[in-house]
């Protein structure tokens, strides 16, 4: 299929959009809460993916380089809007439970996240979900590594609230 979509034929290309794209679309929610910004930041990895295929070396590695090319689009549209990494602390000062045992489902876990502020989900995101370090979400950022430690801190108690007034409480 891969061989086909290079050589443009078309109903390889749907095939190919739509068997991969809820996952690069996946990928994308996790950084944005609208919509509509996800949609363009979706079309726009799926235009770079499908027309750079033919760069892709090790077809084995696909699902790596998609990934890849999702999050550089999603962190070049926040970059693009200047989304401010720094958040207040006394908007994150809760008393949070024992954070260990939760058994939530994907659409609560997203829509968790969603409340979070941009800054502490990107970092979030990046560290916990797409296994990023410290040092190159600052890179990335453009922000320092102790800002991304703390961002990351800030995240996960103002998750933890978060998540304990939705009702989930630790087993």
């Amino acid at each position: 299929m891969i061989k086909k979509c290079i050589k443009g034929d078309k109903a390889s290309q749907k095939h190919f959009f739509e068997q991969y794209g809820p996952y690069i679309k996946g990928v994308i929610w996790r950084y944005f809460k609208d919509n509509g910004m996800v949609e363009d930041i979706f079309i726009k990895a799926m235009y770079k993916i499908l027309t750079n295929l033919d760069s892709l070396d090790d077809h084995q590695k696909l699902m790596g380089w998609m990934k890849r090319i999702a999050v550089n689009e999603s962190l070049m549209e926040l970059r693009k809007n200047k989304n401010n990494y720094e958040e207040p602390l006394s908007e994150v000062a809760y008393q949070v439970a024992d954070p260990d045992q939760y058994s939530l489902d994907m659409d609560k876990i997203k829509m968790a996240l969603n409340q979070l502020p941009n800054g502490y989900r990107t970092v979030f995101n990046l560290y916990e979900i797409d296994g990023y370090k410290h040092r190159e979400i600052a890179d990335i950022l453009d922000i320092s590594i102790n800002t991304s430690k703390s961002q990351l801190i800030m995240a996960k108690k103002k998750l933890r609230a978060i998540l304990t007034n939705m009702g989930f409480t630790p087993e």
